[in-house]
């Protein structure tokens, strides 16, 4: 509670000083040549599901791009140097992650949790070397995504409904959405060193390294990133190799290829997780066909997508999990909002279980600010 009074104090006093409340994008930081920034969103839905015995209800932050605000400042030490700081920190009540059949609002105390703290500097021949909590240069490498429509449904087809419960043989199990099914993105968020090179023609190397809770184990990784525009198609693709705490390494990666002449787009995702203890391996794929078009209202641009994912040996009892989905974005420009709706199917298979599929409608509205 206290830290939540000083965070809403520390906002309110953001929004006060006078250059804040004029309206500008930016606000001059404590006389030291600092630009600050602060921005966020709320992204609130209802989430419907049906776990074949009973359906619920529960009204949800949506975990697939939660309730968030950060704090960005930036400034410049000469022409071919700059540094700067990322606060980023989620909000989240009654997370699509936390809610089940079993406990529709769950406990509010963590609902308060840091995503990013960390500093850098950038050359501009050099690259950008950052510190403190953030992005693994892995994280995100499984999430390449010009669909449009990954407010609502992305290649972590879990997030839209993690803590409901599988039912099997009647009952309600432990095994839950976000246990069956992962899209092995990398490292996530850590306190680590990062290292991203300059762009080179659209291509961007990253490494990152840092410290296990022993002490003396440490995790990496390395990816590549490449976008760019080809006469009206628009490539976004990464791929990453990390080695975890336990020495486990995962090779994830995404390519998603959108034509901006006529709307289409098609995304593919995959990885694999190799223990260093032995056993199967994890595996998933992902294939995502959209559509999209600013003809329908003028509003904004309406998206259309359908996804299929599959996952293997997660739980690690030979077990296959697969799940389809069809997705729904409206855009509305004018206070940069979408109102999305997603229908998504999940089941599980185990041998010599009988696990009921969970169907789950999620709808909802991202404003960002």
């Amino acid at each position: 509670m206290k830290s939540l009074l000083l965070l809403s104090a520390g906002v309110a006093a953001l929004a006060t000083t006078p250059a804040f409340a004029e309206g500008h994008n930016t606000v001059l930081s404590g006389g030291t040549g600092v630009q600050l920034s602060f921005s966020g969103q709320v992204n609130r839905g209802v989430l419907f599901t049906d776990d074949g015995e009973e359906t619920s209800t529960f009204f949800v932050d949506n975990d697939n791009s939660s309730t968030r605000f950060r704090i960005t400042a930036d400034g410049d030490i000469n022409e071919n140097w700059s540094a700067g700081v990322n606060i980023e920190v989620q909000l989240e009540s009654n997370s699509t992650a936390n809610v089940s059949q079993d406990n529709p609002n769950p406990s509010s105390s963590d609902f308060l949790s840091e995503r990013k703290m960390e500093a850098y500097i950038e050359g501009r021949n050099f690259g950008r070397l950052t510190f403190g909590q953030g992005d693994t240069a892995s994280n995100g490498a499984s999430e390449a995504d010009l669909s449009g429509t990954g407010v609502v449904g992305y290649s972590g087809v879990a997030d839209a409904a993690s803590g409901i419960k599988f039912v099997n043989s009647g009952t309600l199990s432990d095994d839950t959405v976000g246990s069956a099914f992962t899209n092995l993105d990398g490292l996530s968020r850590r306190d680590r060193v990062r290292y991203d090179s300059p762009s080179l023609g659209g291509l961007t190397l990253s490494t990152s390294v840092g410290a296990g809770t022993a002490g003396d184990e440490t995790f990496y990784d390395v990816a590549a990133r490449y976008a760019g525009d080809f006469g009206g198609i628009k490539l976004d693709s990464a791929v990453a190799f990390s080695v975890n705490e336990a020495d486990d390494e995962t090779v994830n990666g995404s390519v998603s290829v959108l034509s901006q002449d006529t709307g289409f787009s098609l995304t593919l995702a995959g990885g694999s997780k190799e223990f260093d203890a032995g056993g199967d391996d994890v595996t998933f794929g992902y294939v995502k066909a959209g559509y999209q078009t600013d003809t329908l209202t003028s509003l904004g641009k309406t998206a259309f997508a359908v996804d299929y994912a599959v996952n293997e040996d997660v739980l690690g009892r030979d077990d296959e999990s697969t799940s389809y989905g069809f997705l729904a974005v409206q855009n509305v420009n004018a206070i940069g909002t979408e109102f999305y709706a997603g229908l998504r199917n999940y089941e599980l298979d185990v041998p010599g279980q009988d696990y009921d599929d969970v169907t789950a409608v999620l709808a909802g509205v991202r404003i960002k600010f």
